[in-house]
C-alpha cells in the first residue's frame, strides 16, 4: 500500500505538485494520466526518492518514505524507467543479476533468481543478449525482470508502452495483469489510452499538479469525466 498525503515537490522556479493525494492498492493497476507536464512522472519519482519532497507525506507499507535508506527502497519498489536504463555492457542475465549482487546475495542464488523471473516473463532466451540486439518490447521486459529481481512489493513504470508497438503493449498488459493478481501493488504513468483502457483499473487524472479526478474500474466511468474524455482519443 502506497499512501500518498498532500504531497508539494517544487522547485525555485515552479510548483510542480501541488497537495497531491493519492493511494496505490495490492493487487490493483492505478494509472496517472493527463497532458505532457502535469505531473505524472514527477510524481512516480517522488515516490522512489528521486524528486525532494517540500511537504506532504508518502508512506510506504506503513513507512515513512523519507525514514528508509535508498536499499530500503530499493526492496519495496521497483521502478522502471521509460527508456529502460539498461547496461549496455552487461548481457540481459548480468542486468538482472546486477542489482542482486549489490544486495549481498550470492552470485550462484542471484542467477537462479534471475533466470526465474526472465523465464516466468517468457524471455529467458535472451539470458546471453545484449541489449542492443534486442527488440524495444525485449528491453522493456528485462527491465520489468531486474526490478522484481529484488522482490520489490511496489512496482512503479513511467510511460511503459512509450517505444513499444501495438503489439508488445498487449503483451505489457498480459504481464501487468498477472503481477496484480499475484498482490504485487502497480502504478504507471501513461499517454497511451489505448493501453490504459486494456488495463483499467484504478485511474488518476493530473493536471496542474494536481489529482482533478479519480475512477475506480471501468464499469464506474461517467460519461461526462475528463478521464472519459481523453480516454476518447484512443
Amino acid at each position: 500500500m502506497v499512501i500518498v498525503d498532500k504531497l508539494v515537490v517544487e522547485t525555485s522556479e515552479q510548483i510542480l505538485l501541488q497537495e497531491l493525494s493519492c493511494t496505490l492498492v495490492p493487487g490493483r493497476m492505478t494509472a496517472f494520466i493527463g497532458k505532457s507536464g502535469a505531473g505524472k512522472t514527477t510524481l512516480l519519482k517522488a515516490l522512489v526518492g528521486l524528486m525532494p519532497i517540500a511537504r506532504g507525506t508518502i508512506m510506504i507499507n506503513n513507512k515513512s518514505l523519507l525514514s528508509l535508506s535508498p536499499r530500503q527502497r530499493s526492496e519495496e519498489i521497483g521502478f522502471v524507467f521509460q527508456d529502460f536504463n539498461l547496461f549496455p555492457h552487461l548481457s540481459v542475465l548480468q542486468n538482472c543479476i546486477d542489482p542482486l549482487i549489490h544486495h549481498a546475495v550470492s552470485y550462484e542464488t542471484a542467477r537462479e533468481r534471475a533466470y526465474r523471473i526472465l523465464r516466468e516473463l517468457g524471455i529467458d532466451h535472451l539470458a546471453d543478449k545484449y541489449p542492443s540486439s534486442i527488440s524495444g518490447g525485449q528491453q522493456q521486459r528485462v527491465a520489468i525482470a531486474r526490478a522484481l529481481c529484488l522482490n520489490p512489493k511496489i512496482l512503479l513504470l513511467d510511460e511503459p508502452t512509450a517505444s513499444l508497438d501495438p503489439l508488445n503493449a498487449d503483451i505489457l498488459a498480459g504481464i501487468l495483469r498477472n503481477l496484480a493478481a499475484q498482490g504485487l501493488t502497480i502504478g504507471l504513468s501513461s499517454q497511451d489510452m489505448n493501453f490504459v483502457y486494456k488495463i483499467f483499473d484504478r485511474v488518476y487524472y493530473i493536471e496542474n499538479g494536481s489529482i482533478v479526478e479519480y475512477c475506480d474500474g471501468i464499469n464506474n466511468l461517467p460519461q461526462s469525466s475528463l478521464i472519459n474524455s481523453f480516454l476518447s482519443h484512443r
